[in-house]
């Protein structure tokens, strides 16, 4: 029964990160402001360096301070930024918002994971990890999937009112978090800062690792990179569709409900996949079968949209997949450290393709820069698979 309940808790945690009501918008929001795609492709970035600068300092202090305390800052400052950002008008505003956003993001990339994998391993059921973590965010996305359409309704009367909704569901994470267990090792004063750095070196640094991790960044960098564009790609698909102009926001947080569905529906099956399919098998042909796909669309633009439910669906279970990689081959002590690096190269590889991106974007078009990234991903990822073993 406390199994359960833990578990039950976990779920209804990772519930809260997901239920947002400005996902279908928040692109929208910031364009709406009188930003270019250049700028938001900017600003993407500062999010990401704000990432990278944060991820292995965050993860060590997750490390001392225990897992779900790292979680509990995280939930803090991620619910104060959303309210900044429904507050915001200009760029200096935002970046600022964004680089805050991203440091309470990192408070949770390494702790949620290595406090999850510590739960299942205190239980013998590590094993578990992709299925456990699968099924909690595909009922996160579901539930996003659900808020989406209600933020857009939202934003269609006032802009702001998605982000306030979406701070005040953030925020209960809190009390669910300080009504679960710390896991992880008793020990966690002895891990000092040249301990972490051991710990790096030994494990991430150096092959089988080091070289997934940089596969899975080129993945990771260019699917991110398309997120700039499915909201007003959506909404022109939209406007094509004969949807007024006052409904529109509504009618991208529909798309977008369905790109959410999709995801969690894969996500949930996680656990099947990594059975079935096996992470090897999956690393081998995804990054193959996102860049072909977005390719395509220089021939083929009527295929974007389902591109997008492909990327969505691709990037919840990749990263799913590759944390339970990652976890099988670390230690406890300094597990959420280790996290937090592989995070920060992810992060790192998202910034060039993301003001790159942008900068293609306004000097051609949205599914130009997809069509070219996605060459860039295939003859990428080719590369890679000719010089190492991604996946051992």
């Amino acid at each position: 029964m406390a199994r359960l309940s833990i578990y039950a808790k976990y779920y209804a945690y990772v519930t809260t990160t997901y239920a947002s009501f400005t996902a279908a918008i928040w692109i929208l929001f910031v364009r709406a402001q009188g930003l270019s795609f250049a700028e938001v492709g900017l600003l993407n970035a500062v999010w990401w360096v704000g990432l990278v600068a944060a991820e292995i300092p965050t993860g060590y202090v997750g490390d001392r301070i225990g897992r779900r305390n790292g979680m509990l800052v995280g939930t803090v400052v991620i619910a104060l930024s959303t309210v900044g950002m429904g507050l915001s008008t200009t760029f200096p505003q935002f970046a600022l918002v964004y680089g805050t956003w991203a440091v309470g993001q990192t408070f949770r990339s390494g702790s949620d994971d290595a406090w999850l994998y510590e739960l299942l391993d205190e239980r013998d059921a590590t094993a578990e990890f992709a299925a456990v973590k699968g099924r909690a965010t595909g009922l996160g996305l579901a539930i996003g999937a659900l808020t989406a359409p209600l933020g857009g309704a939202l934003a269609d009367e006032s802009f702001r009112l998605p982000f306030f909704a979406t701070a005040t569901v953030t925020a209960l994470g809190i009390p669910i978090l300080l009504s679960v267990p710390e896991t992880g090792d008793d020990n966690a004063e002895r891990f000092t800062v040249a301990a972490a750095v051991g710990v790096i070196r030994r494990r991430l640094a150096r092959p089988p690792l080091r070289a997934f991790v940089c596969y899975f960044a080129l993945l990771f960098g260019v699917v991110q990179m398309t997120y700039i564009f499915d909201q007003p790609v959506a909404q022109d698909v939209a406007l094509a569709a004969g949807v007024p102009e006052s409904a529109t926001k509504t009618a991208v947080g529909v798309v977008y409900a369905g790109f959410t569905l999709v995801a969690a529906a894969v996500s949930y099956r996680t656990g099947w996949l990594r059975r079935r399919v096996g992470i090897r098998r999956w690393f081998a042909a995804v990054p193959f079968l996102v860049g072909a796909l977005f390719a395509t669309l220089w021939v083929a633009p009527i295929l974007a949209v389902p591109a997008f439910f492909v990327a969505r669906a691709v990037n919840t279970a990749s990263v799913t997949l590759g944390n339970q990689y990652l976890n099988d081959r670390i230690d406890s002590a300094g597990r959420a450290t280790v996290l937090s690096s592989a995070s920060m190269v992810y992060s790192l590889a998202v910034i060039p393709f993301e003001v790159v991106g942008g900068v293609v974007a306004d000097a051609t078009s949205p599914l130009g820069a997809l069509a070219l990234f996605g060459v860039v991903l295939v003859v990428g990822a080719a590369a890679m698979r000719a010089v190492a073993r991604p996946v051992t």
